[in-house]
């Protein structure tokens, strides 16, 4: 029996970045309804969704313009005859 295995020069895209906002609106709502309860107030879940929200859409970005940069490839390294003359 043959494996097929499909082997490429460029690593896979990772899916991960969306994983950024879910993982920062859980995480902050989580810090802000445990202050919720330490303190007895009611807005802080809603202060800490927004705010891991925001984070987390931030790390999104970040992540994907790494993925974007590394898909690029590389004018700097191309060597012309002229210049090396």
């Amino acid at each position: 029996m043959a494996e097929s295995s499909a082997t490429s020069s460029t690593p896979p895209r990772s899916n991960g970045a969306p994983s950024y906002l879910v993982a920062g609106v859980l995480f902050y709502g989580a810090v802000g309804w445990l202050l919720d309860q330490w303190l007895g107030t009611r807005f802080l879940v809603a202060v800490g969704v927004l705010l891991g929200g925001g984070l987390g859409t931030y790390m999104m970005i970040v992540q994907l313009r790494r993925q974007t940069a590394a898909d690029l490839p590389s004018t700097n390294t191309q060597n012309t005859n002229e210049e090396s003359e």
